[in-house]
Order: C-alpha cells, then sequence, then structure tokens
C-alpha cells in the first residue's frame, strides 16, 4: 500500500484557501482523507519521522505571503527544503510559491516583478528538457495553465533543467537535475474552476481595478481557460512516486 503524502503549506488559519487548497490537490491526485498528511510551515516544519513516513512531499501557494518577505520562518523553510528534501532527493512537486522556496534553497534568485505579473489561464511552452522528462514528456509542445503570481525566478542554478516557459515568465517549471523534485510556477492543483474560487477570493487584491465591476462580469474570469494537460501533472507525479515506491520494495530498500 503506498504511503500518504505529506502537503507543506504556508497558509494563515483564517485563510478560507487552506481548505480549498487541501481539496485542489487531494482532487488532482485522488487521494483520499488519510492519504494527505498536512503540515503547515507557519506554524511548524515536518519532523524526519514524519518524512520518512510518507512517499512523498507537496508544496502549495501563499495567499498572504512572499518567498522575499524577511519573515523568519521563510528563512527556516528555504533551509529545511534544502537539508531535508533536495540534499537527500526526497521525491518533492512544488507549485507556485513552493516552487519560489525551491528556487532559494538550490541557489536560484527570485525577483518581484509586478509589470510581468501573470494572473488567469497562460500558454506555456515546453522546454527543450521536458521532451524526455518523466512527467512533462506526456504534455503537448504548447499546453494551458492556471497562472497567479507578481514574483518570479530570475535565475537557476546549473544543473537545474528548465521545463517549460512563457515570455513574461522564462522559468516557469523545473526539475531538479535528475532528483525526484519538480517545480512548478503555475498551478497544476487548479482547474479553472478552482481558480475562479481562488480569484474571487483575492479579488481586491489582484484586479484593484476591476473590483467595482460584478463578478459576473468580470475581465479576468471571463478570460479564463480549461487546463486539463497541466492538471495531468500531478496525477503523473503521483504515478512516478507509486513505482518508484515498488521499486525499492522489490530491491529491499
Amino acid at each position: 500500500m503506498r504511503r500518504p503524502f505529506l502537503l507543506l503549506q504556508a497558509r494563515n488559519q483564517d485563510d478560507p484557501m487552506l481548505e480549498h487548497e487541501i481539496a485542489c490537490f487531494r482532487g488532482a491526485i485522488g487521494l483520499g482523507a488519510d492519504d494527505l498528511v498536512v503540515v503547515n510551515a507557519t506554524d511548524r516544519l515536518p519532523t524526519r519521522d514524519e518524512l520518512k513516513g510518507v512517499s512523498a512531499v507537496l508544496m502549495g501557494g501563499s495567499g498572504d505571503y512572499s518567498v522575499l518577505d524577511r519573515d523568519p520562518w521563510i528563512g527556516r523553510l528555504v533551509e529545511w527544503v534544502r537539508r531535508e528534501l533536495v540534499l537527500p532527493g526526497k521525491a518533492t512537486f512544488a507549485s507556485c510559491f513552493g516552487f519560489q522556496i525551491l528556487v532559494l534553497a538550490i541557489g536560484g534568485r527570485m525577483i518581484r516583478d509586478y509589470a510581468n505579473t501573470e494572473m488567469g489561464t497562460y500558454d506555456l511552452k515546453l522546454g527543450e528538457s521536458g521532451r524526455d522528462d518523466p512527467l512533462f514528456s506526456h504534455l503537448p509542445a504548447l499546453f494551458s495553465a492556471q497562472v497567479g503570481h507578481h514574483d518570479r525566478a530570475a535565475a537557476l542554478p546549473l544543473g537545474a533543467r528548465l521545463l517549460a516557459s512563457t515570455p513574461d515568465c522564462p522559468v516557469h517549471a523545473f526539475r531538479v537535475g535528475h532528483l525526484p523534485i519538480w517545480a512548478t510556477q503555475f498551478h497544476p492543483e487548479l482547474g479553472i474552476d478552482d481558480l475562479r474560487t481562488r480569484y474571487v477570493h483575492y479579488r481586491a487584491l489582484y484586479a484593484p481595478g476591476w473590483v467595482d465591476v460584478s463578478v459576473d462580469d468580470d475581465p479576468f474570469l471571463k478570460g479564463l481557460r480549461p487546463s486539463d494537460e497541466a492538471s495531468l501533472l500531478l496525477a503523473l507525479f503521483a504515478r512516478w512516486v507509486e513505482a518508484h515506491e515498488r521499486e525499492l520494495e522489490s530491491l529491499g530498500l
């Protein structure tokens, strides 16, 4: 039987999107209630015993925080990811805020780039390294994804494998070398209805010029499109993890 996954969140306890995010990850992978352990990095970090008990780690977004904030827990999280996930090669899939934490953990550089904010459904171009990647090779050369970010990766260290990009965000997905660690700036856990729910909650923050427009007339919501290909990624990751677990078990490891 597959061990559960661990979702490492970074959200305030009173954020309604905390439970929404959990539901989205469960739905994207097909996990039951007992198949997902949840730890909130704003409160604490997972113990090594907790990590040993799970087959993989998921890292999600953050409604109220930026990785460029100077909150002490963010610095601790970056170091923890480097020490407990990257160096041991723990199977990990990180999206949005989690992607950005991973960029810093492997020595990359993040910047705040309001001029090139991406919010909505975007077409992403598959990178050359994506063509033979265990996950991204299942996607077409151009695929749609749900996106929402102000900060972006400005540089990745040597060895990181670029998997997808847009003109305004050249680093939209990468793999840490040949380790089982993938990260996306976009949200594969969100479908069109999920992003609609997320956006309506944060509407005043992300679209201050439109808050006087009714939700039904909101141009952002009218522009959303399905992102079925990107939504495959987490299920593909779970399939890879399950195969890897079986292989380790057959070797007695």
